[in-house]
């Protein structure tokens, strides 16, 4: 059950890092995005993925 919770919150902070992104890009307001990216365990996801242990 850990897993799957720890999964969807990474789930979600890869949501708001991308919406962060992509609101950069435009630039408008993109600080609040990125922050909820990084509080929603994004960053960690994110980089699970990039190594390739984001497989369960």
């Amino acid at each position: 059950m850990g897993n799957k919770l720890q999964a969807g919150g990474g789930l979600i902070g890869l949501m708001f890092l991308a919406l962060g992104i992509f609101e950069f890009v435009q630039g408008d307001r993109w600080v609040v995005w990125i922050l909820l990216g990084f509080l929603f365990g994004g960053f960690g996801a994110a980089g699970r993925l990039l190594k390739g242990k984001g497989q369960a």
